[in-house]
């Protein structure tokens, strides 16, 4: 079974979801769907000219799968330029939970709408719930070092601690906690900030 996939932040809807060549035989070719987060790729990495790191990290996905979702969004736009097709924005910024009544399967699907179950193929579903998608934490992308905020609280602990009996020492530069013993039990020191 695949890997769930993982929620990506979209910070703007599209103000327009269609794109039309001017052409007289539009309806013998298939529009070309670019999905939300191709959208929002597209948006920051192209319009707003933020680098692929920071896109990433602002879309809340690894950079190797914000190269993916950039090269195929450049993709289905340069096919839709050269072919004159029209180019149509799908999905949703909202996660639909579904639920089987006739078997009780339950599942979820970030862009697609279902009409019927996927287990049994029973018509007879209903909408769990309907969400915005989750934040992956409560801090900040601003409030890290590299944005010019104060950081995450991840570095160098700042002393040394024994578990056992509570013993604290300033860090020394360079040298692990582990490597230093407490004086009054002999049990090696733990980072601790």
């Amino acid at each position: 079974m695949a890997r769930p996939r993982r929620f990506r932040r979209i910070s703007e809807e599209p103000q327009i979801r269609c794109f039309k060549p001017e052409r007289e035989d539009l309806d013998s070719f298939e529009p070309i769907e670019i999905l939300i987060d191709e959208f929002e790729a597209i948006r920051l990495r192209d319009y707003h000219d933020i680098q692929q790191k920071r896109s990433a990290e602002i879309m809340g996905v690894s950079q190797p799968t914000f190269h993916r979702i950039l090269t195929s969004a450049r993709k289905k736009i340069a096919n839709a330029l050269i072919n004159g097709n029209t180019i149509v924005i799908t999905g949703i910024d909202r996660l639909i939970r579904y639920e089987c009544n006739g078997c009780g399967f339950k599942w979820q699907h970030p862009r697609k709408e279902y009409k019927k179950c996927p287990d049994c193929g029973s018509a007879n579903i209903s909408t769990v719930e309907e969400e915005e998608y989750p934040p992956d934490s409560d801090e900040s992308l601003m409030d890290r070092k590299s944005y010019g905020g104060r950081g995450l609280g991840a570095g160098p602990p700042l002393v040394c601690k024994c578990p056992n009996c509570g013993y604290e020492s300033p860090k020394t530069r360079a040298v692990p906690c582990s490597n230093t013993k407490c004086p009054k039990c002999e049990t090696p020191l733990c980072g601790n900030h």
